[in-house]
């Protein structure tokens, strides 16, 4: 059946509507990326968004699930240039998936011209709706994302790393798990008594979806958790400790969504491709006054894309690791071990005084 989407700005686009769910409403953002469908797709930082995708014939991308960052779809509906009158075999398991997740697709979409509206305005909201269906009504929004309760991996490892979950990617915890720590893995609202009742060697922020502001009422928990324990962030993460310090974070035009995100290394003056997902950003502005400095910039634009702060053992990234870039990964590591193992001969040489 035919579809509408009515962006904030009052434009209008129609499609072909596939799917039971006849209405829903998010942000739009767009996602021009060749590969790594199903990895954005189910990445927690895509929860309630309208991806708009622009690479033709996305729905013949292979199926795997074991590519899944999460154990769902995370987007709230996909719109595609693709037409899906006649489909092949893997366009029909995708629109079956879709639908089994509730989530409507529209196909046969002017993907050009909705991405140059966002371009010029900005990543902003919508609603979606099958044709006879109104657009007025106000919609349910998404539920929530539920954080993982307390669980425990690699519980023999010597070094015991805490790890604060906002909605972590699988890729991100495979690539902890190789560490051979100890990794208790924690709610995001977790307090700081809490955490010290653990006696952690080191505290890791997840990524994770929705504004950084939101976990405001626990900024000062999560400021002295990185104060006492050499501490790395990623994604919303990154974020979140920011601005517990004091930092401005502000929306993006549109966000820097994809896996080969180009970012130099302000020491090395290295660039890597990164990974990332994200329509937030840290604020240049009064930066030097929570301590922290820039560590990776953007090439694209220059935003900031790591931080390090100059008094305590506290290194973020905007970017996640996943395993596929062993260089950079290896110098995060590395950086983040050499603290780990500096806190330790701190803490033995405090006991034996």
């Amino acid at each position: 059946m035919k579809g509408i989407i009515q962006l904030a700005n009052n434009k209008q686009y129609t499609g072909q509507w596939h799917g039971d769910v006849t209405h829903c409403k998010g942000q739009v953002i767009f996602y021009t990326g060749m590969g790594n469908f199903l990895e954005f797709m189910t990445d927690p930082e895509t929860k309630g968004k309208i991806v708009v995708a622009t690479y033709p014939g996305i729905l013949d991308s292979h199926f795997d699930p074991s590519k899944f960052e999460s154990d769902d779809l995370q987007l709230t509906a996909l719109i595609i240039q693709q037409e899906l009158f006649v489909q092949s075999e893997r366009e029909k398991n995708w629109l079956a998936f879709f639908k089994e997740k509730g989530i409507p697709i529209m196909s046969g979409m002017d993907t050009r011209t909705i991405i140059k509206q966002l371009l010029k305005d900005g990543e902003i909201s919508a609603k979606m709706t099958a044709d006879h269906h109104k657009l007025e009504p106000k919609f349910d929004d998404q539920k929530s994302t539920s954080h993982e309760k307390t669980k425990v991996l690699n519980p023999t490892g010597k070094t015991n790393l805490v790890v604060l979950n906002f909605g972590i990617k699988k890729s991100l915890l495979a690539w902890l798990k190789g560490f051979h720590c100890k990794l208790t893995i924690l709610s995001a609202e977790t307090s700081a008594s809490t955490i010290a009742e653990l006696k952690p060697d080191g505290v890791i922020f997840s990524g994770g979806s929705g504004h950084p502001a939101d976990y405001q009422q626990y900024f000062e928990d999560y400021a002295k958790v990185a104060k006492s324990y050499p501490t790395i962030a990623f994604g919303l993460g990154h974020q979140i400790l920011a601005l517990a310090f004091g930092a401005n974070v502000e929306k993006m035009k549109w966000g820097h969504r994809g896996f080969k995100q180009a970012t130099y290394h302000t020491s090395t003056q290295q660039v890597y491709l990164t990974n990332q997902n994200h329509g937030y950003h840290i604020s240049l502005q009064n930066l030097e006054e929570t301590g922290f400095k820039p560590s990776f910039l953007s090439v694209q634009d220059g935003d900031i894309e790591g931080l390090i702060h100059k008094d305590f053992p506290i290194a973020t990234y905007q970017f996640h690791p996943d395993g596929t870039n062993f260089k950079l990964e290896s110098l995060i590591k590395d950086a983040y071990f050499q603290q780990l193992e500096q806190s330790k001969g701190e803490k033995l040489y405090a006991e034996a005084k």
